[in-house]
């Protein structure tokens, strides 16, 4: 082994330590029991998603979501209720163990406390699709009330969403959608818009031409996949989108992807990171000496606000991200669960886009979620 790729070796060692050192420490509250967050109140539906830095808002009752974007696929039989006085259990099942969905628990933890409803939250290690879906299996032996899922991926919980509505379960999904399944609605960013405006931030900031690559989580992810063509329809036609490459969610192949990424494009004027990993990985690989060069030469725009991807902004590494609103993915989860339940929101349902906010350096205090 030469001198120079063991320096790399060492190199990859001390950047991922870094990275698992604050990621680890975000993804162990659940573990953990972290301390309650008190969600923002979420404004009313706006009929149109973002375009640009300003917000779409969510709905927080049914009335206020009559101008959302209605749902693809409608449950095939009767929406499940409960009786008066019944006890109302309702699960989440996130695609996996990681910090962004850390926000999700807490707000529907804190709207499930609020409403007295008993909450689980059942999370696959990884981002794998058979172990999530035995997950959601062993949820309806149990017979909750009301699950509500973010598939890895969207065909694969077909079945199980379909055998849950089969049992009288509520089946909802969140964050990510499986648009032709039997669930009753979807509660999350609507990607594709999502994703044109982060398409059309890198435009602004590269003055709409130029090379870039995109980083994406799991190539099979419904939302992430609808990112990707909503950034490719914002870019414009004059910047060209070279490289796509998945970290599968990942830190450590998530430095491995960013490392091969700027090594394989050293004329790169930009990359697009459209899930939570990439950017605090890639801001760790553009520290490195290889390649800190870079730094304020190539436009990164990411995906989310963990706290790497937060300081990485401040320190001037990247450019933007656009931050979802996570907290209020879980308080609406389980309060429109409540209220279908209940009988008190009436078929049909309509998807309610909870939107995106653009941050940089300048609103990096100031922006809520």
């Amino acid at each position: 082994m030469d001198e120079r790729t063991m320096r790399r070796l060492v190199t990859r060692r001390q950047l991922l330590r870094s990275v698992l050192v604050g990621g680890a420490a975000l993804s162990l509250l659940s573990a953990c029991g972290g301390g309650q967050a008190t969600p923002t109140a979420a404004p009313a539906a706006s009929p149109t998603p973002a375009r640009a830095a300003t917000p779409t808002v969510a709905a927080t009752t049914p009335t206020a979501a009559t101008a959302a974007t209605p749902t693809t696929a409608a449950a095939a039989g009767p929406v499940p209720t409960v009786a008066p006085g019944t006890k109302i259990t309702v699960a989440m099942v996130p695609k996996l163990v990681h910090p962004f969905f850390e926000d999700v628990r807490k707000g529907g933890e804190q709207k499930a406390k609020e409403l007295g409803v008993d909450f689980q939250w059942v999370a696959p290690q990884q981002a794998d699709p058979a172990q999530q879906v035995a997950m959601i299996e062993d949820l309806i032996r149990k017979k909750v009330h009301a699950i509500s899922i973010s598939p890895n991926e969207p065909k694969s919980v077909e079945p199980v969403i379909a055998e849950g509505m089969k049992q009288g379960i509520l089946m909802m999904t969140f964050d990510s959608d499986s648009p032709n399944s039997q669930r009753v609605m979807y509660i999350g960013t609507d990607n594709k818009a999502a994703g044109r405006t982060m398409g059309e931030t890198m435009a602004k900031l590269l003055n709409g031409k130029g090379k870039v690559g995109i980083i994406t989580g799991g190539l099979g992810a419904l939302n992430l996949n609808q990112r990707i063509e909503g950034f490719k329809e914002g870019v414009g036609p004059n910047i060209e989108v070279v490289d796509i490459q998945a970290t599968d969610d990942d830190l450590q192949k998530g430095l491995s992807v960013s490392e091969a990424m700027l090594r394989a494009h050293p004329d790169l004027n930009g990359i697009a990171c459209v899930s939570a990993t990439g950017g605090p990985t890639l801001a760790q690989v553009l520290k490195s000496p290889e390649f800190q060069d870079r730094i304020g030469k190539l436009v990164i725009v990411a995906f989310d606000d963990l706290e790497e991807t937060k300081r990485a902004i401040d320190e001037g590494i990247i450019a933007a991200t656009m931050v979802q609103r996570p907290v209020q993915m879980g308080v609406l989860t389980v309060q429109w669960a409540y209220e279908i339940l209940t009988g008190k929101a009436k078929p049909p349902f309509q998807n309610i886009d909870t939107g995106v906010t653009v941050v940089t350096k300048e609103n990096l205090n100031s922006y809520t979620k």
